[in-house]
């Protein structure tokens, strides 16, 4: 029970942040494509993780060494790969312009100077921060809200969907390095400050 309540709190785990973002609305049935593409592909990758499995079985009893590296190896593979797939534009933005935003490991806030609306679709693409990993996502926005801002009138709330597990735990980690950076930053200046 209390894994539960751990694993909430994790994704839940929100924090304003700067990213480089890009988006685009979607249509529906660019999702459900999307969607089949995913799944097939989660599918192919839960296939090849039990073979893999199977052969570093085998590796574990003969050298428990290189069944490790193995295993490394396998993990660093997927992390490089689950960020991107087939709907991937090129690259972000060559600018370094980087967007404010509210972020957590099932959705985000940002500003927007388009009028979008909810239950839209979108295809989100971000390129996080100090670490350069890029993201892509797709995530239906729950909530449009006017803002005084002229720059960017709209406040757009996404959830994200779809995640994979490897895309949640890529979240997950950048906003606990984000968190940690934040608070030795945070004693570093009140140690500073006792001096």
């Amino acid at each position: 029970m209390e894994t539960g309540t751990m694993e909430e709190r994790r994704r839940y785990f929100r924090l304003d942040d700067e990213v480089i973002l890009d988006f685009e609305a979607i249509s529906q049935e660019e999702v459900q494509r999307w969607k089949a593409r995913h799944q097939d592909h989660i599918n192919e990758l839960a296939e090849l993780e039990r073979d893999i499995a199977g052969v570093l079985h085998q590796v574990q009893a003969q050298n428990p060494t290189v069944a490790r590296l193995f295993e490394l190896l396998n993990q660093k593979v997927n992390l490089l790969n689950s960020p991107v797939g087939p709907d991937t534009k090129p690259e972000l933005s060559q600018t370094e312009v980087r967007t404010r935003v509210n972020l957590s490991a099932c959705g985000m806030a940002f500003h927007s100077t388009e009028p979008l609306s909810e239950s839209d679709n979108l295809r989100l693409q971000m390129q996080l921060k100090p670490s350069n990993i890029p993201v892509t996502l797709m995530g239906t926005i729950v909530g449009v809200e006017h803002t005084a801002d002229p720059d960017a009138p709209y406040l757009v709330r996404v959830d994200f969907e779809g995640l994979r597990e490897a895309e949640q735990e890529i979240l997950i980690h950048h906003l606990f390095q984000l968190q940690s950076r934040r608070l030795r930053s945070e004693r570093e200046a009140q140690n500073d400050a006792a001096c």
